[in-house]
């Protein structure tokens, strides 16, 4: 996938999240969110994170606490700090931006911005989602080389399962078949458990014991 049709998608995909954030307003800023530990403010402050933060910023902050994870959380709250609409402003004002994290390119605010988007829509029910081409290619990306070390939430979260899509042509791996709209999958293999319940399949099991 060419960088700027990446470019592109993650623009538009941010400027859905901040609307997302005006529609949900200071009142839900303390909601959870699928973002383990997350709130709707600090998940809506790490969306900044790319646009706001070099990758050499952040690997000092990431090297200061010897945790890439600590890093993000440090970073988000820190960016979180004040009200969402404020967020929300800078995130459609600056969604645009074309930083490519040092890693993964482009490939990751754009994955970051479907998985996100859904981690703060789906926790009200908002059924606010990207295109079913995003899903795809996230779905590339997430099972790449780079992309396991970036958004699997861990070491061999993929291996020995059969991953289907049952809206798309896209299939991946060897195994029991886990099934699922390319939404669903690419929420799962990215650790979201909310999403167990969206999948079928004899690979199931498996892949629910994974999460425990």
């Amino acid at each position: 996938m060419r960088d700027d049709q990446l470019f592109a998608w993650t623009t538009a995909n941010r400027l859905l999240f901040a609307d997302t954030l005006d529609d949900l307003g200071e009142a839900h800023a303390d909601d959870p969110t699928l973002c383990a530990g997350w709130d709707v403010r600090t998940l809506a402050g790490h969306a900044l994170q790319p646009i706001r933060v070099p990758s050499w910023r952040f690997l000092l902050t990431a090297a200061r606490h010897r945790s890439m994870a600590t890093a993000c959380d440090v970073i988000a709250a820190r960016l979180a700090d004040r009200p969402l609409a404020e967020i929300a402003e800078e995130l459609r004002r600056t969604a645009g931006d074309r930083t490519k994290p040092w890693y993964i390119g482009a490939a990751g605010p754009f994955t970051d911005s479907c998985i996100h988007l859904r981690d703060l829509a789906d926790p009200r029910g908002l059924d606010v989602t990207v295109p079913r081409v995003h899903w795809v290619a996230a779905l590339d990306i997430i099972v790449s080389p780079r992309g396991r070390e970036s958004f699997l939430p861990a070491k061999g979260h993929l291996d020995g399962l059969t991953w289907r899509a049952d809206d798309a042509d896209w299939r991946h791996g060897d195994g029991p078949v886990v099934s699922g709209t390319a939404e669903a999958l690419a929420m799962v293999m990215s650790g979201r458990p909310a999403y167990l319940d969206r999948v079928t399949g004899e690979g199931v099991p498996l892949l629910q014991s994974r999460f425990r």
